[in-house]
């Protein structure tokens, strides 16, 4: 019934190749690396301690300092491995980037305390033991090269690269603790020692800074070292059906794996699905990016909002005129055109208008009560979406997703002949509007979200997915009412009249056998989506709804298993023009039947 389209939150055929589960670098490599470097670095620290050799001692807590660091990046595999969660849409990749960010600090911090050492030593020269110095310096030597040598076959990982630097590390101070020793035993020079702790604190500086500078420039969401921001740019502009581009942001959601949002400008919303395959197809070719997140526009919208004043007006708005006729709008589609039916209560002269737009499997007559109330104040419109009631339906399957409804959207409007209207949605009908209402230059002045959000709760799913395009047909209406009804159930109760005029329009006679009004095939793009695919999609939702900066009210019913009180918390958390109320008793969706809820929309309007 009421439902979120789920085909936002998905990757399509064509969409981005890349797949958001992390693939990491072979654990194993880290775990020897660890068992070796761990292993080793007690009997250098004894040795060390007697022979009161500073490289042997440098060389020695590097290598603990190493232990530390590999284990660090062996839970940053393992993390890195978890599947993306509703929480972390895009899995815990980062963890790499993190945990060699917190390496290289360490190893800034040994280097300081290294370099530090030597030059006391200086003025304070220490002896040293030079044959216990030389001999466990070319075992360490030998043991680094075998742990540098694992490491090294992992070459994609800026994780292990940080931990391979630590371990570079080990290898150079072994190699300068060697020539420290054998210096000492054949001349007797102290200061060798010091000398050559410092030289070999240098050269891992440089690429210690080298490996910060890199995790440190990912954390912070910067453009992928390899992609031209600002060629980027242009070449948007040069594909064709592209007027203008702006809001552009790139960045690496985890290593290697670039991603893209922004916004532009078209002429004609119809063409946005061959402009959207081209740009795809340029930004994979020429820049590698697969992750695409565009928000169409269409220029000739004012730019400025409107404020309730100019609603306001002293003209006498006559007898309602409109009972909840049907009339239709053309629209156009990848496919060519269609009709969209809408019903209408109120005067059409009436320069307040508003929008009400119904769930995945509902009509525009679910808002009959509401619109009745409402028609005195506004020239109210419901829609039926495509696909549903007296609206054609579609060719192409595919095409029942959200982007060709809010384009159908953009015809009703600009056939209204108005620049602003408000927007009541249920559900999917919320969803649509959000995504209307986060677009530049949206008409949106006031929006009523009822009972969905970027977040859609597997339950939910679940549920929908039992019945939404399942066969339905029954001999009596009796019977097919009853049995809709049943499926309705957590709309809420009602008398048998309200569910009468709430749910009666939805069946519809053929063959002679009562069925459901909307198009079997508005299942296909819902049945296509896996909840990995729509996990992947709430970071895009969630950015088009932190742009929204109109009014807003998120109604919920308390008995929801589609958007749950944690969802309306953050939603309330991320965007300051919103606020939220709870409808006790009331599963997915409230009907706004009941009056009370109907006093509930005309209260937020007024």
């Amino acid at each position: 019934m009421s439902v979120v389209d789920h085909s936002l939150h998905a990757h399509k055929q064509g969409d981005a190749k890349h797949s958001h589960s992390k693939e990491v670098s072979n654990q194993n490599l880290l775990l020897i690396a660890l068992v070796l470097t761990l292993g080793f670095s007690g009997v250098e620290g004894a040795a060390a301690y007697f022979a009161n050799s500073l490289a042997l001692i440098s060389d020695a807590g590097h290598m603990v300092t190493d232990a530390a660091a590999l284990g660090l990046a062996l839970l940053a595999q393992i993390i890195s491995r978890r599947p993306p969660s509703p929480k972390h849409s895009f899995g815990f990749g980062r963890a790499e980037a993190l945990a060699a960010f917190v390496n290289s600090i360490a190893m800034l911090a040994l280097v300081a305390w290294i370099m530090v050492e030597a030059i006391s030593r200086f003025y304070d020269p220490h002896k040293v033991d030079g044959l216990t110095v030389t001999i466990v310096a070319a075992i360490g030597l030998l043991m680094n090269i075998v742990v540098a040598w694992v490491l090294s076959r992992d070459k994609k990982s800026v994780n292990t690269r940080a931990a391979l630097v630590h371990v570079m590390g080990d290898l150079l101070g072994s190699i300068a603790a060697l020539i420290a020793g054998i210096v000492i035993q054949l001349t007797g020079w102290m200061p060798i020692d010091a000398i050559l702790s410092i030289l070999v604190s240098l050269l891992i500086l440089k690429s210690t800074i080298s490996i910060l500078k890199e995790s440190y420039h990912f954390l912070m969401e910067g453009v992928p070292l390899h992609i031209d921001y600002l060629q980027v740019g242009q070449d948007l502009k040069k594909v064709p059906g592209v007027l203008a581009v702006h809001d552009l942001h790139v960045w690496e959601m985890t290593p290697s794996f670039p991603a893209l949002i922004g916004h532009i400008e078209i002429e004609r919303i119809g063409e946005w699905p061959e402009i959207m395959a081209r740009i795809n197809e340029m930004l994979l070719n020429k820049h590698g990016i697969d992750h695409v997140t565009l928000q169409p526009e269409v220029p000739g919208m004012s730019d400025e909002h409107v404020h309730d004043e100019d609603f306001i007006t002293d003209k006498k708005i006559p007898n309602v005129i409109h009972q909840g006729d049907t009339f239709f709008v053309t629209c156009t589609s990848p496919d060519g055109p269609h009709r969209m039916a809408y019903h209408a209560w109120g005067n059409p002269d009436n320069p307040k208008v508003l929008v009400c737009v119904h769930g995945l499997t509902r009509r525009g007559s679910d808002f009959k009560t509401l619109a009745e109330a409402m028609s005195r104040d506004y020239y109210v419109v419901c829609p039926d979406v495509v696909g549903r009631g007296d609206s054609d339906q579609l060719k192409n399957p595919m095409l029942y997703a959200v982007p060709q409804y809010v384009a159908d959207m953009a015809s009703l409007i600009g056939h209204l002949g108005v620049a602003q209207v408000d927007w009541l949605g249920t559900s999917m009908g919320g969803l649509i509007g959000m995504v209307y209402a986060a677009m530049p230059k949206s008409p949106i002045r006031r929006m009523l979200i009822n009972d969905v959000g970027p977040r859609i709760e597997p339950e939910a799913i679940k549920r929908l997915g039992s019945y939404v395009g399942q066969p339905f047909s029954f001999s009596h209406r009796a019977d097919a009412l009853q049995r809709l009804n049943e499926i309705c159930a957590s709309f809420g109760s009602h008398t048998p009249e309200e569910w009468e005029i709430y749910n009666g329009p939805m069946l519809i006679q053929k063959d002679g056998l009562w069925v459901m009004h909307y198009d079997p095939d508005i299942s296909v793009p819902f049945a296509s989506v896996n909840p990995i695919m729509a996990k992947a999609g709430e970071m895009a939702m969630w950015h088009a709804f932190k742009q929204i900066h109109i009014p807003m009210l998120i109604v919920r019913g308390g008995e929801s298993d589609l958007l749950s009180a944690k969802t309306v918390a953050e939603m309330c958390k991320v965007n300051p023009y919103i606020r939220s109320i709870e409808i006790p008793g009331v599963g997915h969706a409230p009907a706004f039947v009941k009056s009370e809820q109907v006093a509930l929309a005309k209260e937020f309007f007024s």
